[in-house]
C-alpha cells in the first residue's frame, strides 16, 4: 500500500465531492466510518468537536480515499482541519511523503488506527486537486463583468472622494 496524505482545507470555499475514480474514471462508492485515532486526539483537545468521516472506494480498480473533516464549535472562528489520505500506488506519479506497506486487506483501516498516516500531511497541488474534484472552475473565483447599473453605482458612490482629488491634480499639473 502506498498512501499520501493532502491536507484540503485550502479547497474548502466550496463543498467538493469525490465523485469519481481518478485512475479509472468509475463512480464511486462513499459512505461514513468512525473516526480515525488522529481525531480521537483531537476530540480529547477541542470544546466542542464535530468530526466527519468518510471513505470512497472504486469497484473497479480498487482506489480509495478517507476524507477526514474535523471542526471545534466551542470558538468564535472554530479551527477547522480537513485531510484526505488516499491510496497513491494507482497514480502515475506518487507524493514523496507516500508510505508503502505489504498489508492490502481493507488498506483504509490501518489509516484509521494509526495517526502516523495523518500527519506527514501536504498540501495539495492543483493538478491532484482537479483530478480528484474535477474542473479547476472549483478551484478559481468566478470571474464576471459587472453590468453597467453596478458600474454606474460605484461611480456614484466614488464621485465625492474622487471628484475633489482630480480638482487636486489638475491644480498641481498646472502649477507645476
Amino acid at each position: 500500500m502506498q498512501t499520501v496524505c493532502f491536507d484540503i482545507i485550502a479547497l474548502n470555499r466550496k463543498q467538493l465531492t469525490l465523485n469519481k475514480c481518478p485512475c479509472c474514471q468509475a463512480e464511486l462508492d462513499s459512505r461514513e466510518l468512525e473516526p480515525s485515532s488522529a481525531s480521537a486526539a483531537f476530540c480529547r483537545q477541542a470544546g466542542k468537536p464535530l468530526v466527519t468521516t468518510s471513505l470512497s472506494t472504486c469497484n473497479g480498480c480498487g482506489w480509495w480515499a478517507v476524507r477526514e473533516l474535523r471542526e471545534d464549535h466551542a470558538m468564535y472562528h472554530p479551527p477547522v482541519e480537513e485531510w484526505l489520505v488516499m491510496d497513491a500506488s494507482k497514480m502515475t506519479e506518487p507524493s514523496p511523503h507516500a508510505r508503502k506497506s505489504k498489508d492490502c486487506t481493507a488498506p483504509w483501516e490501518k489509516v484509521l488506527t494509526d495517526e502516523g498516516f495523518w500527519a506527514p500531511a501536504v498540501a495539495i497541488p492543483s493538478k491532484d486537486a482537479v483530478l480528484l474534484f474535477g474542473a479547476a472552475q472549483m478551484l478559481l473565483p468566478k470571474l464576471t463583468t459587472p453590468s453597467k447599473d453596478a458600474v454606474g453605482d460605484k461611480i456614484r458612490f466614488l464621485a465625492p472622494i474622487l471628484f475633489p482629488l482630480l480638482v487636486i491634480l489638475l491644480i498641481a499639473l498646472f502649477f507645476s
